[in-house]
Formats: structure tokens, sequence, C-alpha cells
């Protein structure tokens, strides 16, 4: 038997490396020069990792998310951004309208991208593309968190400081956890926050002190 479409599974990663070389371009907004803006895969890496450990502590007493599920669309989510980049936050609330060109050019990158898998694989991966940008629901609301709260993480690890930094984190992150349904959820999620402002937020770069001191 010849399976048609594990032979070009290898050209759909192949083309997946360019996420290595994909600037995050809504970074210059904020005063990111190039040499310092993260690219495409780092992205998705840690946000994969941040919305799976938010999930292992939601979950830790008893199954309040879907683990599985909210670390594949954290995979996927930024995809279509792949063939030209993402649009700078500031920029789409001010113009919605770009933001809605944007996000068609996403979606159609998207296809583009997921031509080279297989009609059942390529439906599953487009339903959690899509599944990704729904706020509506706690699973959707975890990812998105985890893709803005990487952007306030990525600030620090660079030590910027920006006014927009700090409108951003309170109106636009902090704020999606008040819209979490699970109260359960809600609560250990607003306790990652207060870890978050307490021992991160505006400390820049804090690996060093934590090897060095223990803390």
């Amino acid at each position: 038997m010849v399976y048609l479409f594990m032979r070009t599974l290898a050209r759909f990663l192949s083309v997946l490396q360019i996420t290595r070389e994909q600037p995050q371009y809504g970074y210059f907004l904020t005063g990111v020069r190039a040499h310092e803006t993260s690219n495409l895969a780092e992205h998705h890496y840690l946000v994969t990792m941040t919305a799976w450990m938010l999930c292992e502590y939601i979950n830790e007493t008893e199954q309040l998310i879907d683990t599985n599920a909210v670390i594949k669309m954290c995979m996927v989510h930024d995809l279509g951004e792949l063939f030209g980049g993402d649009i700078a936050a500031p920029l789409s609330r001010r113009r919605p309208d770009i933001k809605e060109h944007a996000k068609k050019i996403e979606a159609i990158n998207f296809d583009m991208l997921t031509s080279l898998l297989s009609t059942k694989v390529k439906a599953y991966l487009t339903q959690l593309f899509d599944r990704s940008e729904v706020r509506d629901n706690d699973a959707g609301l975890i990812v998105k968190f985890a893709d803005y709260i990487e952007t306030q993480f990525f600030l620090e690890h660079i030590n910027k400081k920006s006014v927009m930094k700090a409108k951003f984190y309170f109106g636009h992150v902090r704020s999606l956890v008040d819209r979490i349904r699970d109260v359960r959820i809600r609560e250990k999620m607003l306790d990652f926050c207060r870890g978050f402002e307490d021992d991160v937020r505006e400390k820049g770069p804090i690996a060093g002190e934590w090897i060095v001191n223990g803390q």
C-alpha cells in the first residue's frame, strides 16, 4: 500500500521550517528592534509550554480543561502568519478593518499550508486553527491568554520598558481571566496572574538572578 499523504508530510514539515525565520513584526510598534524580536517558532513553543503548564495546574486535583485540545490549538494558532507575518495589536485595535483583511490573508495562508495534508488531517487542523480564535469557551480563553502572556514574558526577557506593555497586560491579558466561566479555573488563573505581577512584571530578565540567589 502506498501512503500518499505520509509521503507529503515531509514536505509539510519542511515548509514549517519557515517558522524559524518568520519574525513577529507586531512587536515593532512597541519599540522592539529587528535584532531583538522573536520568531514564530519561538512564540509557538513558548505559548504551547505556557498553556500546557497552566492546564496541568488547573487539572491538578480534578479534570477541568481538555489539555490535549489546548496544546494542539496553541501549536497551530499563528500558522496563518507563516507567509507574511503578523499585524501589530495596537494597529488592529485602531483599524479593525485592517485586522479583518489580515485574518482573511491568514486563512488563505493556512489553507495553502495544509493543502499538503490529507483531507481528514487538513480538516482537523483547520478546526483547531478556527477554534483557537474563539473566546466564548474556557479552552479558547486559555489559548488566547497563553498567546498574550507570552508577549509579556518576551518583553520582560529583553527588558523592554513601555507604557503600552502595562496597558496591554491589564486591558487585554488579565481581562481574559475575568471571562472564564468555570469559577474553579478562574480562581487558579487569578493566582497565576498574581504570581506574574509580583515576581515577573516589570522585573526584566530574572533567570540569572534566580540561578545566583536561588530565588
